[in-house]
């Protein structure tokens, strides 16, 4: 949109929105990032254009919203939503009645194809409401800045296991990445391996060069605690 009618945008409109686009990219593409964290960014970004300024001689506001519309119907938006109802640091919090209806729905469906039953599944339910109530047994502090969502879920046993069936729809929910990100990056490094000059390098090579490299990006604040002091992970 930005390369076709360069001459009428307005560039505090574009500055307006860029930084925030930049900002939610960037955080999707953490390995923790979850559903739960990709729907409130996605809000967060709806936010910024509806505060866009006016422009008059090009709609910069209404292209953008149309954009952004389109795309929300390639989600599977209640799945984010059910994501985001189960996740302990949002519990699903601003989600009316209406929705929360359609969410158990869907829950109810994917407990079933899971292997549950119906009996379990009214028994799921029960428990997602009184996650979502902050009762007592799930009145579990979590940390958003230093937590870990499925370790706080497997921590979570106010039920015996077999019966702790919100423990483990949450896990398999939880734990689905919403981004392509971590391939991209492997496949971005054996394209710099297999350059033209390294062209006969045979496939076993190639996986162990590309485990390796993983590792130590993975361990980098292990491996390398004294030169990158206060780097993250993500950061590195």
């Amino acid at each position: 949109m930005v390369n076709e009618t360069p001459e009428k945008l307005n560039v505090e409109a574009v500055n307006t929105l860029l930084g925030p686009v930049k900002s939610v990219v960037k955080s999707l593409e953490f390995k923790t990032t979850t559903l739960a964290d990709c729907f409130v960014e996605l809000i967060k970004l709806t936010q910024k254009i509806k505060s866009l300024p006016p422009v008059s001689d090009y709609d910069f506001k209404y292209q953008c919203v149309k954009l952004f519309n389109k795309r929300w119907q390639e989600f599977d938006i209640q799945l984010y939503l059910l994501a985001y109802l189960l996740h302990p640091h949002y519990r699903g919090i601003g989600l009316r009645s209406t929705i929360l209806r359609n969410v158990y729905i869907l829950t109810m469906k994917i407990w079933i194809d899971m292997g549950g039953g119906e009996l379990s599944s009214a028994d799921l339910i029960s428990q997602i409401q009184s996650f979502y109530l902050k009762k007592e047994e799930y009145n579990i502090p979590y940390s958003a800045s230093r937590g870990d969502v499925l370790t706080w879920w497997i921590l979570c046993n106010p039920v015996r296991n077999e019966e702790n069936h919100i423990q483990k729809l949450a896990l398999k929910i939880l734990a689905i990445t919403p981004h392509n990100a971590g391939c991209e990056r492997v496949f971005s490094v054996l394209g710099w391996f297999a350059n033209q000059r390294r062209s006969r390098l045979k496939v076993e090579k190639l996986e162990a060069m590309a485990k390796l490299h993983t590792h130590y990006i993975t361990n980098a604040q292990k491996e390398l605690k004294y030169a990158y002091v206060g780097v993250s992970e993500d950061d590195f």
